[in-house]
């Protein structure tokens, strides 16, 4: 996958999110994230290892480590970032299915765990995996294209 098909998608799923955020008010998970899972949705095992990653950090953030420490704003935001991007390291190492095309993007496949997560916990499960699978599925149909009629 090339530069231009990445920024593609990327590009595809930050306009989609931001447009609509806008009109409904749901949040999908990140600006990013739409994109990132429009470049993995031909990885479907990936894609669905990343929203397990995802609750689990919402679990282990929101009913372990929400006991020990307060947790509000940037320090819940942080929390839930340093722990999507343990568990996605953890579950990447023992599991191995990150697909060989995701590799340029491992940075930001770190994050998206804990993007996720935090959009659960303001707005719950169902309206933030419903909205980041719809963005994510139409960011990959532009991207589609841009492969059918430039590549």
């Amino acid at each position: 996958m090339g530069l231009s098909e990445i920024t593609i998608a990327l590009v595809a799923g930050v306009t989609f999110s931001l447009v609509f955020a806008e009109k409904t008010g749901i949040l999908p998970a990140g600006l990013v994230v739409p994109g990132y899972l429009a470049l993995v949705i031909d990885a479907p095992l990936y894609a669905i290892s990343i929203f397990f990653v995802s609750f689990a950090t919402y679990l282990a953030v929101m009913h372990v480590i929400n006991r020990f420490t307060i947790l509000y704003g940037r320090r819940k935001f942080t929390a839930m970032l340093l722990t999507g991007i343990l568990l996605k390291l953890g579950f990447d190492n023992v599991f191995g299915i990150t697909p060989i095309d995701v590799g340029n993007l491992q940075a930001i496949g770190l994050i998206v765990p804990g993007l996720i997560a935090n959009t659960i916990q303001r707005q719950g499960v169902i309206p933030t995996i419903s909205s980041t699978m719809l963005l994510s599925f139409l960011s990959f149909g532009v991207l589609l294209l841009y492969q059918t009629f430039f590549v």
